[in-house]
């Protein structure tokens, strides 16, 4: 009877744990999105930095179009619908962080 009643707790206790897991997972879901999404841009950005050497607005616009990201517990997606917004902010993030220098030509790295 003892046993029966901690298996019980056990199993109540291991339910809250995993249902609370569930909510704070859901309530940070659109933070999470948008934190891999910047995340991919940059990659995106300095990855053709190195390659090419300089950008421009519209450069990185083109290489920002359709950039997706999505987590691997959710159906849901996040896709760059606007890429002169996303860029503008995504280069301004870029700047304040040092990473990369305007110059005549457009963007290069630092």
């Amino acid at each position: 009877m003892f046993k029966t009643i901690i298996y019980i707790l056990l199993f109540a206790i291991a339910t809250i744990i995993i249902y609370t897991w569930g909510l704070f997972k859901e309530k940070n879901k659109s933070k999470d999105l948008l934190d891999i999404l910047y995340s991919k841009g940059e990659k995106k950005i300095l990855k053709a930095l190195d390659s090419k050497g300089s950008l421009s607005r519209k450069d990185i616009e083109k290489e920002l179009m359709n950039l997706k990201a999505s987590l691997f517990y959710s159906k849901n997606k996040l896709v760059v619908q606007d890429p002169s917004h996303f860029s503008k902010v995504l280069v301004g993030k870029l700047l304040q962080k040092g990473v990369i220098v305007k110059n005549s030509k457009g963007y290069t790295l630092k």
